[in-house]
């Protein structure tokens, strides 16, 4: 199948829009065929990048989608098409244009038509049964059964942050067997702490086409990481270099900055620290001349620590800052 894109003649935005979800309608189909279609729509990107794609198939759950295209990024309505080339004669097709960017997807109404020519007989439909998903951080495998119902089968899953999907694995070839055969599909590069929907499909000669149920699952990342302290005591030499003992609990690194406070006077800073996943380290700090001579003073003194990790989170706590009377830590 092959895609076009057009400047739109008919309807355009006068005015720029503020960047939002893109706006689509489905358009009508033209140069209909036994096997082929050009299904046609409008995309306005709303002022922000945007891709779109058609998908079509002899049911409103559709299960096939052309390749995402641009759709530009300005605020203007667009006509958009699609050539597709793998119909069935004699058969009714359902299809609608959907859009996406960074602000959301939209689809368009369902629309439909016939191609020419004679059915087919019917085929026998392979039998796709959607299973469980393994995730990590940005990545998951998803899993299923096929049936191929004794004739060749292939098949891929559909995922997306909604029930619209608008993303798809590559084919695999599912075979011709009799008996169900357990199937799966790597899904990378996807977004952190995220609720992800995918489903199975198999498609059997003649593009027949089985959809398994919906199913979701959750990817991990930097907002499931928890940092904490370990302990209240920490120890500095007589030069004030010390450190703070930490834990970071999660999949994710943590990565952040420590400072320490007396009576609200800021007496320690520590840009850049890290302590990898499910890990605990010491973070070193060397206090400021305040810092040095209240400790000189004191021996021993309670200090306001701050943490900050990079998915935003803030642990605050008292460290009891004790000074060693040897050289102590370096660094």
């Amino acid at each position: 199948m092959s895609l076009a894109l057009f400047a739109g003649t008919g309807t355009l935005a006068t005015n720029a829009l503020a960047a939002g979800a893109p706006t689509v309608a489905t358009g009508t189909t033209s140069n209909i065929g036994d096997t082929r279609a050009t299904l046609g729509g409008t995309v306005n990107a709303q002022g922000s990048e945007t891709s779109f794609a058609f998908q079509y198939g002899t049911t409103t759950n559709y299960g096939r989608q052309t390749r995402l295209t641009s759709a530009g990024a300005d605020s203007t309505d667009r006509a958009v098409s699609a050539d597709v080339t793998d119909l069935v004669g004699g058969t009714d097709y359902h299809y609608r244009v959907i859009a996406t960017n960074a602000s959301g997807t939209t689809v368009g109404a369902d629309q439909a038509f016939r191609t020419t020519g004679n059915a087919p007989a019917p085929a026998p439909r392979p039998v796709a049964t959607t299973g469980t998903a393994v995730t990590s951080i940005a990545a998951a495998t998803v899993n299923g059964t096929v049936n191929p119902q004794g004739r060749p089968a292939s098949y891929y899953f559909e995922f997306g942050e909604t029930t619209n999907y608008g993303n798809q694995t590559a084919p695999q070839n599912a075979g011709s067997g009799t008996t169900p055969v357990s199937v799966q599909g790597g899904l990378s590069g996807l977004r952190t702490d995220t609720t992800y929907h995918y489903r199975l499909v198999a498609v059997g000669p003649g593009n027949a086409i089985s959809t398994g149920a919906d199913a979701t699952f959750a990817t991990g990342g930097a907002g499931s990481t928890i940092l904490s302290f370990f302990g209240q005591t920490s120890f500095t030499d007589q030069n004030g270099v010390g450190g703070v003992f930490l834990g970071c609990f999660g999949a994710v690194a943590c990565r952040g900055d420590m400072t320490l406070e007396r009576s609200g006077k800021s007496i320690g800073v520590r840009n850049g620290y890290t302590i990898r996943e499910n890990f605990g380290g010491i973070v070193h700090i060397t206090l400021t001349d305040l810092g040095k001579r209240l400790l000189r003073a004191r021996g021993t003194m309670n200090v306001k620590t701050t943490v900050v990790n990079v998915n935003g989170q803030r642990v605050t706590g008292t460290t009891k800052l004790v000074r060693y009377s040897t050289n102590g830590l370096k660094g």
